[in-house]
């Protein structure tokens, strides 16, 4: 770190990863730790079998008073020291905690392997939960979270029904009422143990609070479980608003859903209200192309390691004239390799002989999978791209109707 950075309010990234090694160093940490500048985070051990992700932990760092972020770093520190599991499920049993993450988080993690085929691969044990989340386990002590993966339930000799279970009794136990009104009708947990967006799964819990009506709820970022009522039209609104900021403030995304406690159950909601559904549609669509835009950064990743000449289209934001409307686009060009992003528009783009733009027609997605459909390959990710190899007939390029922007 040079003399500059260390008097900045916000020290540079690379002079953050610098001060955490540095400190994990003192600390007593005997890992290899590699600084991977291009992706900002620390490979931990002699294989790079851990990785500690730097982003949430310089977020916070810099927000937090100067006075503050010793602690704060020891904080995330701690976090670093890879602690070893119990031997049996007896043992572990207590410490077993739910936990539900962004399917996209899965989906990164295969990626890096792919790119990294040298470090060891790690079999997730998870349950889905909605079209973005899934449903993990932790193994939780004072100061460490460790998720649990397949070969540790094997190991263990039980199932992940049957662990999850432990796991949720354990989290009813520790779920007392902890809600903070913020007014309008919205409510905030305040349980602030890492597990605020666990509660999401006691659906008993959430009717108990809203007694007039069907629960709404959304948990946009891991420590977050946001509650309004099903009739009351401003706390949706204030929570999507809500819901949004925390996303931006605190990072750590887990869900951009709303959902309904529905007779004991967790389903998806659709909100009748056209402002409603409005605020939920533009806070989904920015959350989708930030997981495009992070899916993209680890996908080209993977294909300049493997060789593969694919280009993996940029999922892009478009806003209308009047500014009243967002409309996501990726491009679609003729003799390109290219992993499709499932937007709200299609460019569909022939380049003359010389390699310039010639033609651009803009298609609605659904116009362009009626056209197109045979050509358009799904692809196991999320979130989910289409491999696009050949390109469609003219005449049938020229009967669809043109989207405008």
């Amino acid at each position: 770190m040079n003399l500059l950075d260390f008097f900045r309010t916000r020290p540079s990234p690379d002079s953050f990863a610098s001060l955490v090694m540095r400190q994990a160093r003192a600390d007593g940490q005997v890992q290899k730790l590699i600084y991977d500048a291009e992706q900002f985070r620390i490979l931990m051990g002699e294989n790079s079998q851990h990785i500690f992700n730097l982003d949430n932990a310089y977020h916070d760092y810099c927000a937090a008073p100067r006075k503050m972020r010793a602690q704060v770093l020891q904080n995330y520190l701690a976090s670093m020291v890879v602690p070893g599991l119990p031997a049996s499920f007896a043992e572990a049993k207590p410490c077993l905690m739910p936990v539900v993450r962004s399917r996209a988080q899965g989906d990164y993690l295969r990626l890096v392997a792919l790119a990294q085929p040298e470090r060891q691969q790690v079999n997730d044990a998870y349950r889905s939960l909605e079209d973005d989340t899934i449903i993990m386990l932790a193994y939780n002590t004072d100061s460490h979270m460790a998720i649990v993966g397949q070969a540790v339930l094997a190991q263990w000799g039980v199932t992940f029904d049957a662990a999850l279970t432990a796991a949720m009794d354990n989290l009813r136990e520790c779920t007392p009422y902890s809600f903070t009104d913020l007014g309008d009708g919205l409510l905030m947990g305040e349980w602030q143990d890492d597990y605020d967006s666990s509660r999401l799964l006691l659906p008993d819990l959430l009717s108990r609070v809203c007694k007039d009506a069907e629960p709404l709820a959304m948990i946009p970022s891991r420590g977050r479980l946001l509650l309004a009522s099903s009739h009351n039209v401003a706390g949706q609104l204030r929570m999507i608003s809500l819901a949004d900021q925390l996303v931006q403030d605190e990072g750590r995304l887990v869900s951009a859903t709303m959902y309904r406690i529905e007779q004991g159950k967790i389903v998806v909601f659709q909100p009748s209200d056209a402002a409603v559904a409005g605020a939920l549609a533009h806070f989904q669509q920015l959350m989708r192309a930030h997981h495009y835009e992070l899916q993209k950064e680890q996908w080209d990743r993977v294909n300049d390691s493997i060789g593969e000449d694919i280009f993996v289209a940029t999922c892009m934001l478009i806003k209308s004239k009047d500014g009243q409307r967002v409309t996501s686009a990726a491009s679609w060009t003729r003799g390109v390799n290219t992993l499709l992003p499932r937007t709200d528009v299609v460019a569909m783009v022939e380049l003359d002989d010389a390699g310039g733009e010639s033609t651009t027609k803009m298609l609605a997605w659904n116009d362009a999978l009626a056209i197109c459909g045979e050509l358009m390959q799904e692809v196991d990710c999320y979130p989910v791209r289409y491999r696009v190899q050949a390109f469609p007939a003219a005449q049938h390029l020229e009967s669809a109707p043109a989207f405008e922007l």
